[in-house]
């Protein structure tokens, strides 16, 4: 037999799923994390999952991995200290950065100025000079000041270097012989350079970008490295892949030489699952919906394929590398609700977190929270346990929600509606931002709601954006790790290129695109990939000459070759401006980057269609809940999510339980169960 298995590193609670191939059974395990030893955390949840799925760690074949080191380590500006080489004279690169600063909106007081990651002092300017824009060398480098640099470095105690010079994006030369002279001079310094990490035009960019992967990366290779000892040790021999911010996957080995492109590891797979799952239903445009329990991301998936981005942010820095394209709002279960000195009623996005936690939790919190709201309301009835285990304190729920009461002179059901409500129009917000606000109409687009409260808020969201189906899938607490086992190999691979179409034709643009697609390949081949599972795609950064805005525009290679090779591209990059900005314009397109991305199919878990039941789901029914709904309290089924068969109708009202997640069916709704295991949720026919 063999198993596959996916587990998702969070903040409180490591996430494991693992597939079964022979019987096609998925088995879900949730364990705390270890923050001071992650891969304690991971060790015991593999083992404790494999367990219950009736197999060992011995047994894996494939093992997905998504992680929050790196986030984590440049939310908290945990990392490494890294040396910085870079062109004699701009030595203050990072200290000038771009325009914006965190801060007012207005004015100097409160100003914070980040502080770089390489710092000043751990600086050195480079004599050497690449002429822009041909790349020839105007300037030889100063290999012996680079020697004297890099050994003064190393002696100061720098645990990376990062070496990013002016124009290196044209001719890396000088970058590849600085890398070589440093694995000379000290070879156990992990080096990066920017025209390997950023082959393109953006001297800031591309340095920060640069010097984040080196910040990252000796915490990320120890990380790697004692995972894989703790796993040898417990008899495995099983394939790791790590999971990146786009959603693909690449080897532990990759992982340790580009660590920057693991940034937004754990809410790509969310996406990426969520996206397979609707595409299999034949939903291919949705919206994804994850609430946590302090944040909710939400994303946009066209034609079945995530939106993904260049531009990934991580608290207030912002830098180049190809991501899921996710609006994060601080809206979630634990969220605080607080009436402020006007009488009105604010959620979030300060948090209560996982300790003490909700009121609710019994864990001493006292502070009035989305999920104290939905436990006085019965939208989590009374024969939940959280997690399968905890039970929850209603009173204490109840008490909190009652302080919100007092102060704007209400019942508590109303307070806890309006907590609710209120949560609801901030990921309502989120919605818009990625939908109609990037010229997407929602009502032409499901909804796929996962993550522990996802679930419970996603019946009322759908309602406002009469964005239909709704789609609850199976395990929506865990959906990040499945989205692991759905995910390709892949990596990506770009060159600046600033032409106009005026002058240059499709002929040279196909032939860039086939040299960047070579090294795609080259790089599958390095990743174990067989020839038969590769895929590439072709895209064209493109803007108005002399404009900024830049949109990522898919390019068919075979139709480029020819006179007319570019209108394509323009076309479709009109269509898409005009769409998103409202406006196109009477000038030249420029092309200002090409770039490929090579995938290779992983088949981690397949998902498979189940018999049908029936409709009649009374063989679910555990209880009867008193849950309100529109100023008043109905009688409402609950019902056992794992006594539910494809083929059930749920009118609503009605509440779904699962160990993981509570699921909220509204009045005059309609919930199926599918053939694959989703709830899908729609409109009552008389609507």
């Amino acid at each position: 037999m063999t198993y596959n298995l996916g587990v998702d590193v969070g903040g409180t609670f490591t996430d494991v799923i693992v597939f079964d191939e022979t019987t096609r059974e998925l088995t879900i395990d949730k364990v705390l994390s270890t923050p001071a030893n992650p891969d304690e955390g991971v060790l015991r949840g593999v083992e404790e999952a494999t367990e219950k799925a009736g197999t060992s760690v011995a047994e894996l074949d494939l093992l997905f991995h998504g992680t929050t080191v790196v986030t984590n380590m440049l939310l908290e500006e945990t990392g490494s200290r890294v040396g910085l080489l870079t062109t004699e004279g701009h030595e203050d690169i990072l200290h000038l950065a771009r325009a914006w600063t965190p801060g007012p909106l207005y004015g100097w007081m409160g100003m914070e100025k980040p502080n770089p990651l390489a710092d000043l002092a751990d600086t050195r300017g480079v004599a050497g000079r690449i002429r822009s824009p041909g790349g020839e060398e105007s300037e030889p480098l100063d290999e012996e000041g680079v020697r004297e640099a890099v050994t003064d470095l190393a002696d100061a105690g720098v645990e990376a270097l990062t070496v990013a010079l002016l124009n290196s994006y044209l001719n890396p030369a000088h970058e590849e012989r600085i890398r070589d002279i440093a694995a000379e001079v000290a070879p156990d310094l992990p080096v990066s350079v920017s025209s390997d990490i950023v082959p393109e035009y953006g001297e800031y960019e591309r340095t920060l970008t640069t010097v984040i992967n080196d910040y990252a990366r000796p915490t990320v290779i120890r990380y790697l490295d004692d995972l894989d000892d703790s796993l040898a040790a417990a008899g495995s021999s099983a394939t790791m892949n790590v999971v990146r911010s786009d959603g693909g996957l690449m080897s532990s080995a990759a992982a340790k030489e580009r660590p920057v492109e693991l940034a937004l590891s754990g809410p790509s797979g969310g996406v990426v699952g969520a996206a397979t799952i609707a595409a299999k239903k034949g939903v291919p445009d949705v919206l994804t919906l994850d609430m946590g329990g302090t944040s909710t991301d939400v994303s946009l998936v066209e034609g079945g394929t995530p939106e993904t981005t260049r531009r990934t942010k991580v608290g207030y820095r912002e830098f180049t590398s190809r991501s899921v394209d996710v609006n994060t709002v601080g809206a979630g279960g634990g969220s605080i609700a607080r009436v402020q000195l006007n009488g009105s009623l604010q959620v979030g996005p300060e948090s209560a977190g996982a300790d003490p936690g909700p009121a609710c939790y019994g864990q001493g919190g006292e502070d009035p929270t989305v999920t104290d709201a939905n436990v006085v309301l019965g939208r989590i009835p009374p024969s939940v346990r959280l997690g399968g285990r905890m039970e929850l304190d209603r009173e204490a729920a109840r008490d909190a929600v009652a302080t919100v009461a007092e102060e704007r002179d209400t019942t508590v059901e109303e307070a806890a509606q309006a907590v609710l409500d209120i949560v609801n129009e901030n990921m309502h917000g989120a919605l818009r931002v990625v939908s109609v606000e990037r010229g997407y109409d929602p009502r032409e687009f499901g909804l796929v709601a996962f993550g522990g409260a996802g679930p419970m808020h996603a019946n009322a969201l759908a309602d406002v954006m009469g964005a239909y189906p709704l789609v609850v899938p199976p395990g929506p607490g865990v959906m990040s790790a499945f989205g692991f086992l759905t995910s390709d190999v892949q990596n990506e691979f770009a060159e600046t290129y600033l032409e106009t179409e005026d002058d240059v034709d499709g002929d040279d643009v196909a032939e860039k695109l086939d040299a960047l697609e070579a090294e795609a390949d080259e790089w599958l081949a390095s990743e174990g990939v067989d020839e038969t599972d590769r895929s590439f795609e072709h895209y064209a950064e493109c803007r108005y000459f002399r404009q900024d805005i830049q949109m990522s525009i898919p390019v068919d290679v075979t139709n480029l070759r020819g006179e007319t090779g570019l209108a394509e591209i323009k076309g479709d990059f009109e269509a898409r401006h005009d769409r998103r900005f409202g406006f196109s314009l009477d000038a030249p397109l420029e092309i200002a980057s090409l770039r490929v991305v090579g995938k290779g199919a992983m088949q981690g878990v397949t998902i498979e269609k189940r018999e049908t039941a029936g409709a009649d789901p009374s063989d679910a029914e555990v209880d009867v809940a008193e849950v309100y709904f529109r100023g008043e309290y109905r009688e409402t089924p609950v019902y056992d999510r794992g006594e539910l068969r494809s083929g059930n109708r749920l009118d609503g009202p009605a509440v779904v339980v699962d160990d993981d997640s509570t699921l909220v069916v509204q009045p005059d709704h309609v919930a199926r169960v599918d053939r694959y295991g989703n709830v899908e949720i729609t409109r009552g026919e008389s609507q």
